[in-house]
């Protein structure tokens, strides 16, 4: 068998049509190359499967070609699928990838952010969520590290961040089940002060009082569990719920912040012997692959993770040729299945 020849950074250029120089550009961030021909060089490197030779770059550069991710909890699979299609983009521009995860606890976040107090300029902190780390932040930023906010909003300067819109999708949700005659509506959620789960829950009290349903607040179903191993505690939780309440004291529907929790209270209410959706709606949120093959299979919100992967990437890209940050909000929609 053959070896296959390395492909050089002069083939990507006359692949691309440009110079060895502008390829040079473009990946190193440095210089400024116009979207048409950035647009060509990516085709080149996509094309010609071409892995730039990280080593020899790093010793010619003072700067730092490393994107550390910081996630929430490395087995969710909302926050890989996102990591999965990023990483494509990061790797063919020659970036090195390390992530980490902060099972939910802003101690162990703020810990990770000091390590990278140390890192060289140029290196880039994704954070997804994250909260009280302010003051960490500010620090890798004076030392010129771009620091992007994930599925969070920012009063921070010279930060960037992309998120979802989580408040205009809740009120098309509450819409639709109100449309459908459901008479009263359950909120299933992460006691947790991250600001994209917070943003449900205040849009979903908000959106409860302007479509007319009474007390939303008892609506509320919140435990700090459910954080963590959402399948299982979503079950638990929910099989704890339907033992200590008569069915006329429960809503018609439950809406869970994560298609692992759907999944998980779904089991139960089955395993109670109530049907869904005749006795229980459900509604996910995530649109996880999973979320097509249960039984019944689950109505939810889609958030796009891999356009989440692309959008994130672009952020970098553009600030390597600009210096300037930015605030990305992405749209959501609801996907209905059987579930309710």
């Amino acid at each position: 068998m053959t070896a296959r020849r390395k492909v050089t950074i002069r083939q990507v250029a006359e692949q691309a049509g440009v110079s060895v120089g502008t390829v040079s550009n473009y990946l190193n961030g440095k210089t400024a190359v116009s979207k048409e021909r950035a647009e060509k060089i990516q085709r080149a490197i996509n094309e010609l499967e071409y892995v730039p030779d990280m080593l020899a770059s790093s010793l010619r550069r003072k700067d730092s070609r490393n994107i550390h991710v910081l996630t929430p909890n490395l087995n969710n699979g909302f926050y890989t699928n996102i990591i999965g299609s990023f990483m494509g983009y990061a790797y063919r521009a020659g970036y090195t990838v390390h992530i980490s995860g902060y099972e939910y606890s802003p101690e162990t976040e703020r810990e990770h952010l000091r390590n990278l107090e140390t890192g060289k300029p140029g290196t880039v902190v994704v954070i997804f969520n994250g909260n009280n780390d302010e003051e960490e932040i500010r620090r890798l930023i004076k030392r010129d590290i771009h620091v992007i906010l994930a599925d969070r909003q920012t009063t921070i300067e010279n930060t960037s961040s992309i998120g979802y819109d989580n408040r205009e999708v809740i009120y098309h949700v509450i819409r639709q089940l109100k449309g459908k005659n459901y008479r009263s509506i359950g909120l299933l959620t992460e006691l947790t002060s991250l600001e994209n789960v917070k943003k449900r829950r205040d849009s979903f009290l908000e959106a409860m009082e302007y479509f007319g349903y009474k007390d939303p607040q008892s609506c509320v179903y919140a435990r700090e569990s459910l954080s963590l191993d959402k399948l299982k505690n979503g079950y638990l939780y929910m099989k704890e719920i339907l033992e200590t309440h008569a069915r006329e004291q429960l809503p018609d529907v439950w809406i869970a912040t994560s298609d692992y929790l759907a999944i998980g209270l779904m089991r139960a209410i089955k395993e109670k012997g109530y049907s869904i959706p005749g006795d229980f709606g459900v509604v996910g949120y995530d649109n996880l692959e999973l979320s097509e093959y249960v039984c019944p299979t689950l109505t939810t919100v889609e958030q796009d993770q891999k356009l989440f992967g692309e959008k994130l990437w672009e952020i970098i890209e553009n600030y390597n040729h600009t210096k300037r940050v930015q605030e990305i909000l992405l749209p959501q929609r609801l996907i209905l299945r059987e579930s309710c």
